[in-house]
C-alpha cells in the first residue's frame, strides 16, 4: 500500500452515496418505519441516534466531495463497518418487544441431543487451557472480520469495497432477522430459570422477562487468562438478543467463503480459528447447539443475497 496514493485526487469520484452507505440507509429507513409502527412501546433513543448517524455519514460525504481522495473514500467505508458495533445492541430496542423463544430452542436441543450441550460442554472440557482455547476462538470472530476487510487494503486489491459491502450487508440481513426473533441464548435463559431445571429438561416460557431484565451475570472464572478476560469484558455489555441463528457462525462462514475467493493463504490461515469459533459459541453458553446448525444453514442464502446486492450497488454507484 502506497501511503501517497491515499491523498491523490480521484479522477472520477462517486457523487452520491457509495454502495456500503446505501445498505446503511436502507436499514435506517426500514428500522425508522418499524419504530413508527411500534411508537409508544419503543424508546426515542434509537430514533435520535439514527439522526446522528445520518449526519455523520453526510459529513463524511461532504468531506469527500471537498477532497475526493482515497483516504476519505476509505474513511467512509470503515465508518460504516464501525457502525456494526452500534447496530448490534440497537436490536434490543425492537426485539425486546417480541415474544421470547428460548424455551423452544432449548427443547429442540434436548430432543436432538438428549441434553443441553451449552451446559455440559464446558463441564466436560473444564480447566484453564480449554477455557482459554475456546474464548480465543470466540474472540477470533473479530479478527476474522478485520482480516477480510484489511487484506485487500494492504495487498493493493481494488476489490476492498466489494468485500466490505458483502460483510456489512450480511450483518444487516442477520440483524434484520433478529429484530423479530427474541432468543436470548443459554447464558441468559438458564441464568433466569436455573441450571438445575435445564439439566432436568424443564424449559418454562419466560414471557416478557427479558423486556425488563437485560442484565447478564457472567460467571467467568476469576483465574482465566487473557482471552477469557477479553470475552468477559465484551459480554458485560451483551443484551438478551440474537441467539438464533448464530450470527457468529453464519458470518464467519461467509467470511471464510470470501477468504477463499480472495486468497487461499488467508483462507487456510483463518480455518483453524473458524473451527474453534463454531464450537466456542456453545462452549461459553452464548448459543444453543441448534443455533450453530441454523447459522450454517442461514450463511449460504445470506451470502448469495449479499453478494448480489453488493455487486449491483457498486455498479450503480459508479
Amino acid at each position: 500500500m502506497d501511503i501517497r496514493q491515499l491523498f491523490t485526487t480521484i479522477p472520477k469520484p462517486v457523487k452520491g452515496p457509495i454502495a456500503i452507505e446505501w445498505i446503511m440507509l436502507a436499514y435506517c429507513a426500514f428500522t425508522l418505519i418499524l419504530a413508527g409502527c411500534l411508537w409508544g412501546d419503543i424508546e426515542i433513543t434509537p430514533v435520535i441516534n439514527r439522526v446522528y448517524i445520518l449526519a455523520a455519514t453526510g459529513a463524511l460525504w461532504g468531506l469527500y466531495r471537498c477532497r475526493p481522495c482515497q483516504c476519505f473514500y476509505l474513511l467512509r467505508i470503515f465508518f460504516q463497518i464501525a457502525l456494526l458495533s452500534y447496530w448490534y445492541p440497537d436490536i434490543y430496542h425492537y426485539a425486546r418487544l417480541m415474544p421470547n423463544t428460548d424455551h423452544i430452542f432449548a427443547m429442540v436441543d434436548q430432543a436432538i441431543f438428549g441434553c443441553q450441550p451449552s451446559v455440559l460442554f464446558c463441564q466436560v472440557l473444564s480447566g484453564f487451557w480449554w477455557q482459554e482455547l475456546f474464548n480465543m476462538g470466540y474472540f477470533s470472530y473479530y479478527i476474522m472480520i478485520f482480516a477480510i476487510v484489511l487484506w485487500p487494503l494492504f495487498k493493493n486489491d481494488t476489490s476492498l469495497e466489494y468485500y466490505a459491502c458483502v460483510v456489512v450487508c450480511s450483518f444487516i440481513l442477520f440483524y434484520t432477522f433478529f429484530l423479530f426473533v427474541l432468543s436470548a441464548g443459554p447464558q441468559f435463559y438458564f441464568q433466569h430459570i436455573g441450571i438445575d431445571k435445564a439439566l432436568q429438561g424443564v424449559f418454562p416460557n419466560v414471557g416478557d422477562w427479558f423486556r425488563y431484565h437485560p442484565e447478564l451475570v457472567h460467571n467467568q472464572s476469576a483465574d482465566g487468562g487473557l482471552f477469557s478476560y477479553l470475552v468477559d469484558q465484551m459480554q458485560k455489555s451483551e443484551k438478551p438478543i440474537a441467539a438464533f441463528p448464530s450470527s457468529h457462525v453464519g458470518l464467519s462462514s461467509i467470511i471464510l467463503t470470501l477468504a477463499w475467493k480472495l486468497s487461499r493463504k488467508l483462507f487456510w490461515s483463518l480455518t483453524p480459528f473458524y473451527v474453534i469459533l463454531c464450537a466456542s459459541t456453545v462452549y461459553i453458553g452464548a448459543h444453543y447447539a441448534i443455533d450453530v446448525l441454523a447459522g450454517w444453514i442461514f450463511a449460504l442464502p445470506i451470502f448469495f443475497i449479499s453478494n448480489y446486492i453488493a455487486k449491483k450497488l457498486i455498479k450503480l454507484a459508479q
